[in-house]
């Protein structure tokens, strides 16, 4: 697999990549979403994206226009600034529901089989608040179909292994000059990658040992985003408007590759927002 998904926030564009070739780049869906955010492709190549302003999810097969369901609210059918899109090994469609504190699960874009996990909270040292979400922004699938999201408002990252949230587990962060602080998730072969974007280092995890990831070559500004591709990682650097190549090295990665999306790289800008990235 070579091709993600990216999204330009104020463009409202979803576009489609192989690579970082920048001939390559497609624009999905048609019409410009408000603000794109959390992508996520199947495996039939159709893209999933939150559509935070909307308070929508947007979906299109290959080549096709977007269909969009939701609307702002806290019922079933309405969604509260989603945040980020994933898809389970069923074919479920997994939705981020970020203002309402909670996982949705739907058969497809008609928002059929509806069921949520979760609600509103902050976890404190004497309440653990399971089962809480105080601003989720990161939602991934892993290869044994578990869940996983990350919480930035709450510090912490949480797995469960299904939309009943049964085997819900806080995953400990390794200490760094600041309070990690996780937003984009990916599942990266047998492992999770997080980006901790409070201290701009990538962290892995195995099961519930999570360790920092060794960059032995290249630099970022403000990572905050990360997807698989293949055996290499895409991260969305939001301040550097880069997307960064990421190829293994031993124990950690290099960039092997970046594509800007304004000048100098090119004069007309290509994208100037980063939103999100899926594979």
């Amino acid at each position: 697999m070579t091709a993600f998904v990216f999204t330009d926030l104020f463009g409202g564009a979803v576009h489609q990549i192989d690579n970082l070739t920048a001939n390559s780049i497609v624009t999905v869906g048609g019409g410009a979403l408000s603000s794109p955010s959390g992508p996520a492709r199947d495996t039939q190549g159709s893209v999933a994206v939150a559509d935070t302003v909307a308070h929508q999810i947007a979906y299109a097969d290959p080549g096709g226009d977007w269909v969009r369901f939701g609307a702002k609210g806290s019922g079933v059918g309405q969604f509260d600034r989603p945040a980020a899109t994933a898809f389970l090994g069923s074919g479920h469609l997994l939705v981020l529901d970020a203002g309402n504190g909670r996982l949705v699960r739907i058969d497809d874009a008609t928002g059929s089989g509806w069921r949520t996990y979760g609600h509103r909270g902050m976890p404190t040292a004497a309440n653990p608040a399971v089962g809480a979400f105080a601003d989720p922004r990161g939602l991934a699938v892993d290869s044994s179909d578990r869940i996983w999201i990350s919480d930035p408002a709450a510090k912490r990252v949480v797995r469960v292994d299904g939309i009943d949230g049964s085997g819900w587990a806080q995953i400990p962060l390794p200490a760094g000059a600041n309070h990690a602080l996780p937003y984009g998730i990916c599942a990266y072969q047998d492992v999770v990658m997080v980006m901790d974007v409070a201290n701009s280092r990538l962290i892995r995890i195995e099961e519930d040992l999570a360790t920092v990831v060794d960059l032995s070559a290249g630099s970022w500004i403000g990572p905050t985003f990360v997807t698989a591709l293949g055996d290499n990682l895409v991260v969305a650097d939001v301040r550097g408007n880069a997307l960064l190549l990421l190829e293994p090295d031993g124990d950690g990665f290099l960039i092997a590759d970046s594509l800007r999306g304004s000048p100098p790289d090119s004069v007309v800008p290509r994208f100037d927002s980063l939103g999100g990235v899926g594979s």
